[in-house]
């Protein structure tokens, strides 16, 4: 996931947030971002998506990219807690990649959001979404 952070920095995005719980992947994380001069943009966190979303992230954001472990329902998780925490802007948009779109999309109908779109790349899914428009949310 943290390919598409550095990316994104190294096409104009002002800043990335990522994050990871296993130490082996911090360290390679943190050899791309040096690689790619990108220090200066991206914040890096050895945590869990968790404690990300609950306590480190203090401004709204315009994108969030969600690869958790496929057969997981991290997806749903993270999504709720981004939705809980209000951290998204108000067009802000989430992508979430995952190789089971229907248990992903099943998982979500439970949320306030609106699928914008769905892409097929080989055997990976991405699904675009936005919270939904406070008019029309559901309960």
């Amino acid at each position: 996931m943290e390919h598409v952070g550095i990316e994104a920095v190294s096409r104009g995005a002002k800043k990335a947030i990522l994050c990871d719980q296993s130490k082996d992947a911090i360290k390679i994380i943190k050899k791309n971002i040096e690689k790619t001069h990108t220090e200066n943009q991206i914040e890096l966190y050895h945590t869990t998506f968790e404690q990300l979303l609950n306590t480190k992230i203090k401004e709204k954001v315009d994108f969030v990219y969600i690869d958790p472990p496929y057969n997981t329902d991290l997806a749903y998780h993270a999504v709720d807690l981004i939705i809980t925490n209000k951290i998204m802007n108000q067009k802000g948009i989430i992508i979430i990649e995952t190789d089971e779109e229907e248990k992903v999309m099943n998982s979500l109908k439970e949320l306030n959001i609106d699928i914008i779109n769905q892409r097929k790349y080989g055997r990976v899914h991405l699904i675009i979404l936005k919270e939904m428009d406070k008019n029309k949310r559901k309960g």
